[in-house]
């Protein structure tokens, strides 16, 4: 095992992070917060570990902070943590005796971590090694990443430019005959050409959930009833709806953007759901703001869609929080409790979609609940769009 001492340069750094984290620390009553899972450990420390087939934690207490991972992230941690110590173990090495031991010299009793999304055989190898009492705070750590810093706020703002760049490309390459895989194409292009142009000191992506560089989805007619499916080499075929994902990152903060493409000639049922899926997310997005209930949000989409005749064609919530995952809380879920707060991120994303028919409809856009009401990240043209 090797100690190293981080260097970040200073636009990697989150200023505001550490208290807030022992704010939470304080409040929770416990010595400290430890995270396993890739999200909360690069939350606890600044570094995104390229792979996470070896144990990787972080641990803040009220008076350290260390992220420990194999050595050859040595380089991009030194890079980009903002803690106190950086301890890097070699395959010869236990990586658990060196968590273990870092743990004790904190002189942590008990320790808060993230059981809930982390592999439960790195947390029992630990445990083992510890005589440390592990308090599951798994909602406690969802709940800290809700509400973001400036600094957060500030990369997805940056991944907003790439949204936009992607969806503009998007919209522009959609036509009957083109696979989905090519259009997709388009979208990462925008998104690198953007990249380079106004945030080239920042990591384009990380090895997160989205993948390296952040992702892109392409879906037409019934692949588009998978909502989470992979692009393919399917062509867009007249009389289809197109389904578009854009969802870049920059330091590892995501931001959404997707759009409903209807392509040819569309049955006059389609676009008369599409004209009602509209109205009904503009009533949404002028409903969203801090205080607001995310039931009531939910409930009342849903309710105008049920009311318009289409409840046996919704199949999920109106949105969700965004951040280091592209789904994390709060969730706009009409089963869920809480309000919007100053510094959450949210998507706004009513849909419907009709299975017998092959056809999927839904448009996607981001925002920053502020303190008098929102801001709006995505800007792409989002009434019923048509192409040829």
């Amino acid at each position: 095992m090797r100690e190293q001492i981080p260097d970040p340069e200073s636009r990697f750094i989150d200023d505001d992070r550490l208290d807030r984290i022992r704010e939470t620390i304080s409040e929770l009553d416990v010595d400290g917060m430890m995270a396993f899972s890739p999200s909360n450990s690069y939350y606890l420390s600044g570094t995104f570990a390229g792979m996470y087939s070896r144990p990787v934690a972080a641990l803040v207490t009220d008076e350290s902070s260390v992220f420990i991972g194999p050595f050859l992230e040595r380089r991009k941690a030194k890079r980009t943590a903002w803690v106190d110590r950086l301890l890097v173990y070699e395959d010869a090495d236990d990586p658990f005796e060196i968590i273990a031991a870092a743990i004790s010299e904190t002189g942590a009793k008990s320790i808060g971590i993230d059981s809930g999304i982390a592999r439960p055989d790195w947390i029992d190898a630990v445990a083992v090694r510890s005589p440390c009492s592990f308090i599951d705070l798994t909602e406690q750590f969802q709940q800290l990443r809700a509400v973001k810093t400036d600094w957060e706020l500030d990369m997805i703002r940056r991944a907003s430019d790439l949204a936009g760049a992607g969806m503009e490309a998007y919209l522009s390459t959609i036509s009957a005959g083109t696979p989905e895989l090519r259009v997709v194409d388009a979208i990462q292009d925008a998104y690198y050409e953007t990249y380079l142009d106004l945030h080239p000191g920042y990591d384009i992506g990380t090895a997160n959930e989205l993948g390296q560089y952040g992702f892109a989805s392409v879906l037409t007619g019934d692949h588009a009833l998978e909502p989470h499916s992979i692009s393919s080499a399917r062509p867009i075929e007249d009389g289809e709806s197109v389904v578009g994902i854009a969802l870049p990152s920059i330091q590892g903060y995501v931001c959404e953007e997707e759009r409903t493409v209807l392509v040819g000639d569309v049955p006059g049922t389609v676009e008369t759901a599409m004209e009602t899926l509209v109205t009904v997310r503009e009533d949404a997005i002028k409903q969203i703001g801090p205080g607001e209930s995310v039931a009531d949000i939910d409930s009342t989409a849903a309710d105008s869609l049920r009311s318009a005749g289409y409840g046996s064609n919704i199949i999920h919530r109106t949105g969700h929080g965004e951040g280091i995952t592209i789904h994390e809380g709060p969730a706009l879920n009409a089963r869920d409790s809480g309000t919007l707060q100053p510094g959450m991120v949210i998507s706004i994303e009513p849909g419907l979609y009709f299975e017998n028919d092959g056809i999927a409809l839904r448009h996607s856009d981001t925002f920053i609940i502020t303190e008098t009401g929102t801001e709006r990240l995505t800007h792409s043209e989002a009434d019923v769009i048509r192409r040829a």
